[in-house]
């Protein structure tokens, strides 16, 4: 066995720094310092650390060098140490001497290295976006993973000191120290808690959103004035942990997390609901009405533009930078009440109609709040109401509408956004209804899915764009070519129409859930005429009641609902002629 050498100086100063200790300590490593001459050579190596670590004459440089190594000893050899009682005891150790936000960020990664865990600061080598996620055996750890007991009071002194430091005035910080203590906020927001209190996911955001963001906004002035911020890169620039992306990340998966937790709890009065992260603390009590959670839609760095065309497009998104709300689940009487009313409407659809609400009243059932919904493709011949469908539904549920028409399009830049620079350049018509409704959710359809077009010069095929479109992970980093950026599309519904399959991949027909649409009957067209009536009143811009008065003719054939859209309005211009005086024309 490797052993010291004996003219080795560190017991006696190790001796030196544990006489008398205040402090009772619990772990046999700590207590047998200084360890005798003979001693395995990596134990007299965890005695240097930790001595230089606790010397109080050493820089503060050296030390927080002391305190990671530490960090990392224990990793190499955590199999049979008890890291938490460890690094307890160190703690306490430190705990004797002054404290920095140097130090106490050296010890909060000393102790995640000790417990094998990683933290994730870019999502890749070649990426600016900022990130702060922790992982362990290659498993990112979700919010709320509490790290071990013996890291929440490093992070409560450092909340402690940030606040003396900070509103008090005593200590400027420089560039590096701002950017450690924004470290220590993302670590203790997500995976910290404060002593002796439960912390629920709604804490959490509320905590981000009000305590965080004012630290961060102090943190991110004295960060500017340090003259080492000025001296950086343009590249170092881009990836400074204090600019947006790190704290808007991080707002990101506590808006997630949130909503999981709701979307767990069984009906509306079940407990917290996630608000408005922006809004004012003092609004943000829980009532017994849902809150609808939010999601920031271009959740990336948005690359500014030099194009003052492009600057006014960019100006325009912004919003959906910020945090939007998704759309709430109706409860189960509403939904049964929604159902009833489209079987009214489409009575030739039932079986999809059916398919489509028992998905819904199931997640409302087990208690999600969020709408969703898995992407359906409406299947049936031209003219029997598929689009129409679509459109009452997104009203119905009190989403946006959009359709987009497939049929013959080839390609897709209206979809991905076009290139900046360009005088037709904008992000993709996607994004249009988000932005309309100031809202995370919407429905699209993708009309004639079935006769789009692959293979425009170019441009990449329509079906790859929407395999990834209609993936959730996809959805969930979609990129925009006009704005440069990721966006969050998981929060959209999608619905589909085609009259045929025979050309549709079977990797497209796996996304969909894919539904029958039926064909009306003689006697469903005949009780469709009201419904009908009230779409021309719609497209014609009138009050859906104006034509409640008007009897319809009781021999109507027509073959589908396009058709008797058709016969109606050629009925309604005889009706006119033959029952309206000339001062009424107009």
């Amino acid at each position: 066995m490797e052993t010291a050498h004996p003219e080795s100086v560190i017991p006696t100063r190790a001796q030196a720094l544990f006489a008398e200790l205040p402090i009772e300590l619990r772990h046999p490593l700590l207590l047998a310092m200084p360890f005798p001459h003979g001693a395995p050579s990596h134990l007299f190596e965890l005695e240097q650390h930790v001595c230089q670590a606790l010397d109080p004459q050493g820089s503060e440089t050296l030390r927080c060098a002391a305190i990671r190594c530490t960090g990392v000893w224990l990793w190499r050899h955590a199999e049979d140490l008890n890291v938490e009682v460890f690094m307890s005891d160190f703690f306490r150790l430190l705990d004797r001497l002054p404290w920095s936000v140097s130090l106490l960020h050296a010890f909060a990664v000393a102790h995640i290295r000790a417990s094998a865990m990683m933290i994730h600061r870019r999502e890749s080598r070649e990426s600016t976006q900022r990130i702060f996620i922790l992982t362990k055996h290659a498993r990112e750890l979700p919010v709320g993973h509490l790290v071990d007991r013996s890291l929440w009071p490093c992070l409560e002194r450092s909340l402690e000191l940030l606040k003396k430091l900070m509103w008090r005035g005593e200590t400027p910080l420089g560039y590096m120290e701002c950017f450690k203590a924004a470290e220590l906020l993302c670590l203790f927001v997500q995976y910290g808690r404060p002593m002796n209190k439960e912390w629920a996911a709604w804490d959490r955001l509320e905590f981000h959103t009000t305590t965080v963001w004012a630290y961060w906004m102090v943190l991110r002035s004295a960060a500017v004035q340090d003259p080492l911020a000025k001296m950086k890169s343009a590249g170092a620039a881009k990836m400074d942990p204090l600019q947006r992306s790190l704290y808007d990340s991080v707002l990101k998966r506590l808006t997630d997390a949130n909503d999981a937790v709701s979307a767990a709890r069984n009906g509306p009065g079940a407990g917290k609901q996630v608000l408005d992260p922006t809004a004012s603390a003092l609004s943000a009590h829980p009532s017994n009405e849902p809150k609808a959670p939010h999601r920031i839609v271009v959740w990336g760095p948005v690359p500014p533009a030099n194009d003052t065309g492009d600057k006014a497009v960019l100006e325009r998104f912004k919003p959906l930078e910020s945090p939007q709300p998704v759309a709430i689940l109706p409860d189960v009487p509403r939904l049964e009440e929604i159902q009833a009313k489209l079987l009214a409407e489409f009575p030739w659809a039932s079986v999809a109609i059916g398919t489509i609400f028992d998905e819904l009243i199931t997640r409302r059932q087990f208690g999600a709040l969020q709408f969703h919904l898995r992407p359906v493709l409406l299947l049936g011949p031209p003219g029997v109401g598929k689009t129409r469908f679509a459109r009452r539904f997104a009203e119905e549920m009190d989403l946006e509408f959009r359709a987009i028409g497939l049929g013959g399009m080839s390609d897709i830049r209206s979809l991905t956004g076009t290139a900046r620079g360009w005088a037709s350049g904008q992000p993709s018509v996607l994004l249009e209804p988000l932005l309309n409704d100031k809202s995370a959710s919407a429905l699209v359809l993708l009309d004639e899915i079935d006769k789009a077009i692959d293979g425009a010069h170019h441009t990449p095929p329509l079906s790859s764009f929407l395999l990834g479109l209609l993936e959730p992970e996809s959805a969930r980093r979609w990129f925009d070519s006009f704005l440069q950026t990721d966006c969050d599309l998981t929060g959209m519904v999608f619905i589909a129409t085609a009259n045929d399959l025979t050309w549709l991949s079977n990797a497209l027909r796996s996304r969909f859930t894919i539904l029958d649409f039926g064909r009306p009957s003689a006697d469903d067209i005949h009780k469709a005429i009201p419904f009908a009536l009230e779409d021309i009143a719609q497209d014609w811009h009138l009050p859906k009641e104006v034509f409640a008065s008007i009897e319809p003719p009781a021999n109507v054939k027509v073959p589908n609902m396009r058709a008797l859209k058709e016969f109606l309005t050629r009925y309604l211009a005889v009706w006119a002629k033959l029952n309206m005086g000339p001062q009424l024309k107009h």
